[in-house]
């Protein structure tokens, strides 16, 4: 991830420079690596709008990761359920449903709220989807 952050060429298809970034914001708070996330926010937010490809939910997931510090851990769970249905609205939405295509946040956000490892999350969607046809 960070050869494509650091990718000073542009030779990397822009849109996936950007979620690359989104990406590295979740990471380093899955991480614990909080102490440069200020920074790293600031960086993402100004290259999002140098790219022209600040969406909805790039803000979102921004402003919900900026706000992280400020919540109590017995709230948490609450603010990821916010989140949760804050982008459930855009998952069918022309322009935004391309995030969820890079970046399963609707699964991330799940394994939050039910206490689960994303991977469990992902498969049982899978499993779910695939026993349904």
């Amino acid at each position: 991830m960070d050869k494509i952050i650091s990718n000073k060429t542009l030779t990397i298809r822009e849109d996936l420079l950007c979620f690359s970034r989104v990406l590295n914001l979740v990471a380093h708070y899955e991480a614990g690596l909080d102490y440069h996330l200020e920074a790293l926010l600031k960086s993402t937010y100004k290259f999002l709008i140098k790219m022209n490809d600040l969406h909805e939910v790039q803000k979102e997931m921004i402003k919900f990761i900026r706000g992280l510090q400020d919540i109590y851990p017995q709230d948490l769970k609450k603010a990821f359920i916010v989140l949760h249905n804050k982008l459930k609205v855009y998952e069918d939405h022309p322009f935004e449903r391309r995030a969820f295509l890079y970046l399963d946040v609707i699964s991330w956000l799940e394994s939050k709220i039910d206490n689960k490892p994303v991977d469990q999350v992902i498969q049982e969607k899978y499993l779910a989807e695939y026993s349904s046809r």
